[in-house]
């Protein structure tokens, strides 16, 4: 997580426990406690905006709820294994064959060290994510570009063609990590 959407969670959570505080100081009469808070209202510099205050954080605590409930309902579920229906039957292909034919193909590249495949499959998607080392090679984008393809083609051959799944290919270069001359004397 980066420093900016955990500094924008930090905030809301904030302004959340602000609300929240101002909901407990407001109905502690409901329930009988050792100690007693004073109400914000009585407060000589915050008593006079506290209402204004609650009244737009409620608002942006509604939204950002019901925004979380309709991305929650809405999102695609990840499967493990793509169930495709047809008149003779159903067939279900899992996601580790999906990465293993993947890596068969990469592996047959000279050009990828190390390659780590990656895949998500959705209803009618298929993500597939390649890692590796890149090596320096002539004309290296258009190997790239001929893989790519080239998996695309094998993977939906492999899904069948008949099925209308889109199937989506990137390739990540990652750096070797550099190694390190180890000391024999400390």
């Amino acid at each position: 997580m980066g420093k900016l959407r955990k500094s924008l969670i930090s905030i809301l959570l904030l302004l959340l426990i602000f609300t929240l505080f101002f909901v407990f100081v407001e109905n502690q009469d409901a329930v009988q406690l050792p100690i007693r808070f004073i109400s914000m209202y009585n407060y000589p510099w915050i008593g006079m905006y506290v209402q204004e205050l609650l009244f737009g954080l409620s608002i942006l605590f509604l939204v950002l709820t019901v925004l979380f409930f309709v991305i929650t309902i809405f999102y695609p579920k990840k499967k493990n294994i793509l169930v495709l229906a047809q008149q003779q039957g159903t067939l279900k292909i899992q996601k580790k064959a999906v990465e293993n034919f993947v890596l068969q193909i990469v592996d047959k590249e000279p050009f990828i060290e190390n390659p780590s495949i990656k895949v998500k499959m959705y209803n009618k998607k298929v993500r597939i994510k390649i890692a590796g080392y890149m090596r320096k090679a002539p004309a290296i984008l258009e190997k790239q570009n001929e893989l790519v393809e080239e998996i695309q083609s094998q993977v939906a051959s492999l899904l069948g063609t008949t099925e209308n799944i889109k199937t989506d290919v990137s390739l990540e270069n990652y750096r070797k990590p550099e190694e390190k001359n180890q000391e024999r004397v400390k």
